[in-house]
């Protein structure tokens, strides 16, 4: 990282208005540097094999005569039932049954078939198939209570799980247990080297060279939501190794292979991504990413489609403007049309509180702002966007215009500080395509949260822009560092000469004191 126009006070502190610039090297995931060249050289290692909590649990349950019941909570990412039946296959080294939906029959049996529930043995059952059968929880717990060899698991995602709970008291006071899907990059690339070698064993795929490895490790890394630990989706890592491995030409798995799966995947659910870049390129979306302008600014955010759940980012175009009179606050007209959520609300009270403590404590503002996402007709929420829309404002007050090269994403609490937002790669490559389509001018980039560095794991095309000084990435810790790069000007104080907090003030005053002079009716 390098500092941007920003030097340490006396005692050695950043100053608050501190503006660092990531570089090539700080957008690289570094993963253990072991001696494999492949695949083939690890040992294989299942998902279910990593389950530290849930095996443990397991011996517990299979070991203790009044433990009777387990509750295994996953994820829709994992096939729980396929961890539970191969740990307690590993621990007891005899194979459970698993009845993902038996009859009623089949469950507590009848005059012609003995009920699973009434056998020895250990039993694994979805949570959803007792939601949907609430009146079998009466006999569930009379099973449990008459056969003394029975132990049940029931599996499923943290929503089953709760909803399961809700309706069954029983539940209160049995065993649970999680199954982990992060763990350390530390020992990340043997890890999901062992994890491949066991696909490799199970479904004859191809093994990987060392490069492909640690290009799956950054796309677990995605999955996580941050660098320093690695994501395992079991169900999607297992169809990508698949999907990679169909690519092969050679003996081993390639980066571009790897690459290639990914890209495949992405590009069977990005269709509606690729209209709105279609938008922008025909001029039907209004965002520019070069030139300046007062009360404009351009925000980022995220949009995940129905169905699929694909995230994408897509900037957009946050306007400010300002009138004499009012209230003295930020209205927000999201919020007065019924598009906006409480979240987005609560934002925008922030934004005004800010304001309020900075410039008027002691006597009211004397202008009111309007603030408004441009070309948004559908319901927004969250408070990622509020950095951008105080920067707006800003601008407007102090009539400074606002660099459209540049994007922003960040939170803020009510003294300016910046906070973590969630999103942040798919927000970045976002505003990065629509600077492609738009033509790079080598000054373009982003401004994000500086305590959101972790939660970059960026696209090989980003990362070569910002190699090539194509494309930039800015983190900031507090507003006045995002303004003074958006707006080329210091934050300062009201005895500093053009600085931006002077000019709001100068701009208050001549607001306050033109009020004070003119009689009621010329605001008529």
């Amino acid at each position: 990282m390098k500092y941007i126009n920003s030097k340490k006070n006396s005692d050695g502190r950043l100053d608050e208005d501190v503006v660092l610039e990531l570089e090539y090297g700080d957008l690289i995931s570094h993963f253990d540097s072991i001696s494999i060249t492949s695949s083939d050289d690890v040992k294989a290692r299942s998902f279910a094999s990593l389950q530290l909590r849930a095996k443990k649990a397991i011996k517990d349950l299979l070991s203790n005569s009044n433990s009777k019941l387990l509750m295994l909570c996953g994820s829709s990412l994992v096939d729980t039932n396929k961890v539970a039946y191969e740990l307690v296959t590993k621990i007891s080294g005899t194979a459970p049954s698993i009845c993902f939906a038996p009859s009623k029959e089949q469950c507590f049996g009848s005059n012609n078939q003995i009920g699973v529930l009434n056998t020895k043995g250990v039993v694994i059952m979805p949570c959803s198939h007792l939601i949907d059968h609430p009146k079998w929880l009466g006999l569930v717990n009379a099973s449990l209570e008459t056969n003394q060899h029975l132990k049940l698991i029931l599996t499923g995602d943290d929503t089953d799980c709760a909803a399961l709970n809700m309706m069954w008291t029983t539940l209160d006071h049995v065993m649970r247990t999680d199954l982990v899907l992060e763990y350390p990059a530390l020992g990340a690339v043997n890890l999901m080297a062992g994890l491949i070698k066991d696909y490799q064993e199970k479904f004859n795929v191809k093994p990987f060279d060392l490069d492909a490895i640690k290009l799956m490790c950054s796309w677990s890394s995605r999955q996580s939501g941050d660098r320093r630990y690695i994501g395992i989706p079991e169900i999607r890592l297992c169809d990508l190794v698949i999907a990679a491995s169909s690519y092969a030409q050679s003996k081993y798995v390639t980066y571009k292979n790897v690459l290639k799966a990914i890209g495949a995947e992405d590009f069977r659910v990005n269709s509606l991504s690729v209209l709105g870049l279609r938008n922008h390129k025909d001029n039907q979306i209004l965002l520019a990413t070069r030139g300046e302008s007062v009360g404009q600014i351009n925000g980022l955010s995220v949009i995940e489609t129905a169905g699929t759940s694909y995230e994408y980012g897509e900037p957009v175009r946050i306007t400010a403007t300002l009138r004499a009179g009012g209230e003295g606050d930020v209205i927000d007209i999201e919020r007065k049309a019924e598009l906006a959520g409480q979240i987005h609300a609560k934002a925008m009270m922030i934004i005004n509180g800010f304001l309020s403590n900075e410039f008027c404590q002691e006597t009211p503002m004397p202008v009111s702002a309007s603030l408004v996402f441009e070309q948004s007709y559908s319901e927004i929420d969250g408070d990622s966007a509020s950095l951008t829309g105080l920067c707006a404002v800003v601008s407007s007050l102090a009539n400074l215009p606002i660099r459209q090269d540049l994007a922003v994403t960040g939170a803020v609490d009510q003294f300016g500080d910046v906070q973590p937002v969630g999103g942040l790669n798919e927000k970045i490559e976002g505003f990065y395509k629509i600077c492609r389509l738009h033509g790079f001018t080598g000054t373009q980039g982003v401004i994000i949260p500086i305590s959101c560095i972790n939660q970059l794991v960026l696209r090989p095309s980003v990362v070569n822009a910002v190699k090539k000084g194509k494309f930039h990435i800015y983190v900031v810790g507090h507003v006045t560092g995002a303004a003074k790069l958006l707006m080329n000007t210091i934050w300062g104080d009201e005895n500093i000469e053009n600085s931006i907090y002077s000019k709001i003030c100068d701009r208050l005053d001549s607001v306050s004191n033109e009020r004070e002079t003119k009689s009621w009716w010329h605001f008529w």
